[in-house]
């Protein structure tokens, strides 16, 4: 697409283990739009995590993208030296991570760390960075800012450290905001509240916003499009409201079915049974096979491809 500004094509991640590698990410290809905000769904397990991992050049050091392109704008990621990434991460890319207790340095102020990012970017004075800091706090809705400057991560709320890391995030006003899980952990009030952040955020500066989570909820508040992954592979992509009204992979429809119903009065909710499979033994043909209640025996021998069934959505599933 001429709009697009994150172009991922066929991306593969492997790991090396100590029985060899074993690939976690297998074909994945998708794009996200400007101005736009793409959900990634799944389970734990899925790839989605390792996705935005390989997005922003920070997989772990037995993890390597080994096919695939991945291109930002104009740029071409898996060509960037190690300096180049440093440079994009932050300015241009940025990412709130899962769990900001562990994101977040335990042994440095909150001020200190919005200053280093700003002083590394901008080349800010101390005293600049140090009033942009407040100014960032600010706007993520954190009341007596320059008081949270001074504090440590173990002294704020979760709530609170999650606001913290989108400040910091956006503090170098990024085309590109990766959230993973941002409201995981969190209570409903503050998941609403964080989410109302992240939306007007988008409204007012036009950030393009990639959200990866195994929360519907949390994607019908968000998204414009919705990829939904199983076992390191997409299997279903479509806009927001195609999605809820037609999902078509029995996984997304078992996703759908797993979400409560505040109407419906039953003795048992549904989830869908088994696990997602190990890396390391993936089942042949589908992989969703094992847990699927449609599949037969022609799931087994076949990969199904993900085909468009209309312009914007595609299915993975050779019995639908």
């Amino acid at each position: 697409m001429n709009n697009s500004l994150l172009k991922v094509e066929n991306l593969k991640v492997r790991f090396k283990t100590e029985d060899g590698y074993v690939s976690t990410v297998n074909g994945v290809t998708f794009d996200v739009e400007k101005g736009e905000t793409l959900a990634i769904v799944g389970e734990s397990g899925s790839g989605k995590s390792v996705t935005s991992l390989a997005l922003m050049g920070i997989l772990p050091a037995n993890g390597e993208v080994y096919e695939g392109d991945i291109h930002f704008e104009d740029k071409d990621l898996r060509n960037l030296s190690k300096k180049q990434y440093r440079e994009l991460r932050g300015q241009e890319i940025a990412m709130i991570f899962q769990e900001p207790m562990t994101a977040l340095n335990p042994v440095f102020t909150i001020g200190y760390q919005l200053r280093e990012t700003l002083i590394l970017h901008y080349k800010m004075s101390k005293e600049q960075a140090q009033k942009k800091g407040i100014e960032m706090l600010e706007t993520v809705g954190i009341p007596d800012a320059e008081k949270v400057m001074g504090r440590f991560p173990h002294q704020l709320s979760g709530g609170m450290r999650q606001r913290v890391m989108i400040a910091m995030a956006l503090s170098c006003n990024p085309k590109l905001l990766i959230a993973d899980e941002p409201t995981t952990a969190l209570d409903v009030t503050i998941q609403a509240q964080i989410l109302t952040l992240l939306r007007n955020l988008k409204e007012k500066s036009n950030t393009s916003i990639m959200i990866i989570t195994h929360d519907l909820g949390v994607v019908a508040e968000l998204a414009d499009r919705v990829i939904v992954m199983y076992a390191g592979e997409v299997v279903e992509e479509a806009p927001i409201y195609e999605l809820f009204e037609n999902p078509l992979h029995p996984y997304t429809k078992g996703l759908m079915a797993s979400i409560p119903k505040i109407h419906d009065v039953v003795d048992e909710l549904y989830s869908i049974e088994g696990t997602v499979p190990n890396p390391a033994d993936m089942p042949t043909g589908c992989k969703f096979f094992p847990r699927c209640p449609i599949g037969d025996i022609e799931c087994t021998k076949i990969h199904p491809p993900l085909e468009y069934v209309s312009e914007n959505h595609a299915k993975r599933c050779i019995k639908v």
